[in-house]
């Protein structure tokens, strides 16, 4: 019995530790874009889409006999060119992430030390490449035990800023910048990618896999929704687009350096993976596919400079909200096809999985139609 209580608070834990990273980061940000009332209906909203989509996933898993992971079961439900969508999605994410990263981090070693943002970015990526190159296994390791001190550093940080709030940094409102925080949000609230392993630590208790999720996501949402508030209440519009560089003291220098940890540590864990995938699903020469991993995402940094809140939030609309359909359309094929019949099944039916095809789908339309300044 402690065994399993064990096990179904690991999992919980395991799922907090994949949804919280660096994307925390720039939430405050985005969301002061709008203001901090619209931002929260967005990221109650988001959340909920994407704790729906999560359990989608969690359905679809347990209606399949066989171990597969995403692009595994994209095949099984969907055929090919779900395969083959969900390996572009999923390469589109990392690439985004990756180039946010080294974004993120030259901006933060700026902020600490002076200097030059780009040259930290060229800094870290000739320690980061060789690591990539070589492999270092313990990196998703460390990776999952730095999230748990990140909820724990936020906490803190939310609960030192409490006494410096003030509510009238919290009543600006911009209706024209609702969709703002969006891409950045979903990008931030992303952890579908753990479900098969979730499923392997709960094999002898799977009718637990509901409630593992619900209440994993209910936390991260939760530290979310804090952390905006307390950072937003003390530094309103002013908040940095990575928000611990607004902090001040000790709290700026721990929270920046956290921040360059989980930025460091996610860049390198998501480059072992796409080298990984690229070396093993598409046979390519280890050697190129280290190439592409690291430069694509350096060159982009070099010749573009994109921000931080800007790549998430990109990457979060697109990779994301392609993941997300994917993940509509194989919950629906597997209710006809799977293997087995699940420990729990979503409610709401079709409905809800048109509800959020059309939720991503739009997403991505009116994105593309801000960066064609449509609107």
């Amino acid at each position: 019995m402690l065994n399993k209580k064990i096990k179904y608070y690991t999992a919980i834990a395991l799922i907090i530790g994949t949804v919280i990273g660096a994307g925390v980061f720039g939430i405050p940000y985005a969301i002061s874009q709008s203001g901090f009332f619209l931002g929260l209906v967005n990221l109650a909203f988001v959340g909920f889409i994407v704790t729906v989509m999560t359990l989608f996933m969690g359905e679809v898993v347990l209606r399949t006999d066989d171990t597969k992971q995403f692009i595994g079961l994209a095949e099984k439900y969907l055929g090919s060119w779900g395969k083959w969508l969900m390996f572009l999605s999923m390469t589109l994410g990392i690439f985004g992430a990756l180039t946010a990263y080294l974004v993120g981090i030259g901006q933060s070693l700026f902020h600490l030390l002076g200097g030059s943002p780009i040259l930290y970015s060229i800094l870290f990526f000739a320690f980061a490449a060789p690591i990539v190159y070589f492999g270092l296994k313990t990196v998703s390791k460390v990776e999952l035990g730095l999230s748990a001190i990140l909820v724990v550093i936020f906490i803190v940080i939310s609960f030192l800023l409490m006494p410096q709030i003030k509510f009238s940094n919290l009543t600006y409102l911009d209706f024209s910048k609702i969709m703002v925080p969006y891409g950045v949000i979903l990008f931030a609230t992303l952890g579908y990618s753990v479900i098969p392993e979730v499923e392997i630590l709960l094999k002898n208790q799977k009718e637990k896999m509901l409630s593992s999720i619900i209440i994993a996501m209910v936390i991260c949402l939760g530290i979310y929704a804090l952390f905006s508030f307390s950072s937003l209440g003390v530094y309103g519009n002013k908040i940095a687009e990575i928000a611990t560089e607004s902090l001040t003291g000790g709290l700026n220098v721990l929270g920046t350096t956290v921040a360059i940890l989980a930025m460091a540590t996610g860049f390198l864990a998501l480059s072992l993976v796409l080298k990984h995938v690229l070396e093993l699903d598409l046979k390519i020469n280890p050697k190129l596919a280290w190439a592409v991993v690291c430069f694509i995402p350096f060159l982009i940094v070099l010749l573009i400079s994109p921000s931080f809140v800007t790549t998430i939030g990109l990457t979060g609309t697109y990779a994301g909200g392609l993941t997300g359909v994917l993940c509509a359309l194989m919950v629906k094929q597997a209710r006809k096809k799977g293997d087995s019949k699940p420990n729990f099944v979503v409610p709401g039916g079709n409905p809800l999985i048109y509800l959020s095809i059309v939720v991503f789908i739009f997403g991505m339309i009116y994105q593309t139609l801000l960066l064609l300044r449509i609107f």
